[in-house]
């Protein structure tokens, strides 16, 4: 049976082997009439590998115009395409094959389909990246924070750091030479305390304005910020100085311009500073007969963790004013002079009716200086009868300087006769003259003596005695 199975297979094998080439070709033609070939475009994005291949050449590229995106054509049965997108195919341009030509650089793209590679056909018409090469710049900057508004009332800022503190910078040499400086801005307005942020590094040029970044690449894209708050005060200035003036000079004032300044740092070390003070060692007056000017450093005399808000107030100017001084003869009237220490039994009896005091000072101090003012005393406590020559005791500001105070004076006993008072002379000037005969009269005419006196003293009220004479010269230097 097999066998006859067998011979009717092969009876007639070619026209069966005919037929089936005939029935497959049949089928394959309704399939394709079901299923046929189509073509389909895509757009996609080219992907760039190999950047340093430019960077080795120290050049920056950038893709000139839309060639960043590749459009192409597929073919593949409708089923197929069906299942398909742009995702599907990738685009890849190596720039290890960067072809440089006169009027142009391009690099050779590469189109491959992800999926059902052996079933598509992409079009072969060749296609490339065209790029702008432009010289490559690489520059490191230093991050400089910077506050943005005031503290609170009392309070000033404090250090500020940054981290990371430096960044670098990569791009077009045209770009990268506009940056001068990178800072990295913090708000501080109203703050008391201290603050810490998360900010975006600002790009400037010389004029301040922000650089572009979209051709640039930086090392760092977000930096930390931390700002210390402190207290603030304003405190004066005060000079002291060293030395004499030239003789004949004063020194009127030393002053410090601007008078106080603003100072920053730690509530309780601001608290223990009521002034900042000049030490005499820095100002020197020796010598000088004319106002002078002296710039100082303000920081030098600043305490440790104290500095200043505005550190343009560092150096400051001290004006020392110096004037020549003037001289004055007062005339004091001997009846105006107080006694202290005058034995009781005694009398005192002035040998001139006015003192004549030398006077050294500013001309509007002694322009307000009066006799009365000077309030001499004579102190006799130590004095015994005769005719003598002492010094008065003025009651003076320290802006004057006074010169000789001397007077002449005769004590004497009201009950003593003439040869009590001829015996000894109680002289205590070299000049001093021996007592006149006058003085040894009795009673009586110590009496007639000092009714005289009064009337002496009586006439001389009408003349203008605590007068101040105005001497120009110095002879009686």
């Amino acid at each position: 049976m097999l066998r006859n199975v067998i011979k009717a297979l092969t009876k007639n094998l070619g026209l069966k082997l005919l037929a089936l080439l005939f029935a497959v070709t049949m089928w394959m033609a309704v399939v394709s009439m079901d299923d046929p070939p189509i073509n389909k475009r895509f757009t996609i994005a080219v992907t760039v590998e190999n950047e340093d291949a430019i960077k080795a050449m120290n050049k920056y590229y950038e893709i000139e115009g839309d060639s960043s995106n590749v459009t192409f054509n597929v073919m593949g049965k409708r089923s197929v395409m069906n299942e398909i997108g742009g995702s599907d195919f990738k685009a890849v341009a190596d720039l290890s094959q960067l072809i440089q030509r006169e009027d142009e650089n391009v690099v050779p793209i590469e189109i491959t389909a992800l999926r059902h590679s052996n079933e598509l056909t992409i079009s072969k018409r060749t296609r490339e990246l065209k790029i702008i090469l432009e010289d490559l710049m690489t520059q490191r900057f230093v991050i400089q924070p910077v506050a943005q508004g005031n503290p609170a009332e009392g309070y000033a800022l404090g250090e500020m750091t940054v981290a990371p503190n430096r960044v670098t910078i990569s791009g077009p040499k045209a770009v990268v030479s506009q940056v001068d400086s990178v800072k990295a801005p913090i708000d501080i307005l109203d703050m008391s305390t201290d603050i810490t942020d998360s900010v975006v590094p600002l790009l400037l040029d010389e004029n301040g304005d922000t650089v572009d970044t979209t051709r640039l690449s930086c090392s760092v894209d977000i930096v930390t910020v931390r700002v210390d708050i402190v207290s603030e005060k304003s405190v004066p200035i005060k000079v002291n100085y060293n030395g004499e003036p030239k003789d004949g000079f004063e020194v009127i004032s030393a002053k410090a311009e601007p008078a106080e300044v603003t100072i920053k740092g730690d509530s309780e070390i601001l608290n223990m500073i009521s002034s900042i003070v000049i030490p005499e060692s820095d100002i020197s007056v020796e010598g000088a007969d004319e106002e002078f000017e002296q710039r100082v450093d303000i920081n030098r005399y600043l305490p440790e963790g104290v500095s200043l808000s505005n550190s343009a107030q560092a150096t400051i100017t001290v004006k020392v004013d110096i004037e020549e001084l003037e001289r004055r003869v007062i005339h004091v009237p001997s009846r105006n002079i107080a006694v202290d220490g005058l034995p009781e039994g005694y009398q005192i009896e002035f040998n001139d009716q006015t003192v004549d005091i030398e006077v050294y000072g500013l001309a509007a101090d002694l322009n307000r200086l009066s006799a009365n003012a000077l309030r001499p005393v004579l102190d006799v406590s130590n004095v015994g009868p005769g005719r003598h020559v002492g010094q008065l005791q003025l009651t003076v500001d320290s802006e004057y300087i006074i010169g000789d105070t001397s007077v002449s004076f005769t004590i004497f006993s009201e009950n003593a006769d003439g040869d009590d008072e001829e015996g000894e002379d109680n002289t205590d000037h070299p000049d001093q003259t021996e007592p006149d005969e006058d003085t040894n009269a009795d009673t009586d005419t110590d009496k007639e003596t000092d009714t005289n006196a009064d009337d002496n003293t009586e006439a001389d009220d009408h003349r203008a005695v605590t007068g101040i004479d105005d001497i120009s010269d110095r002879e009686e230097e």
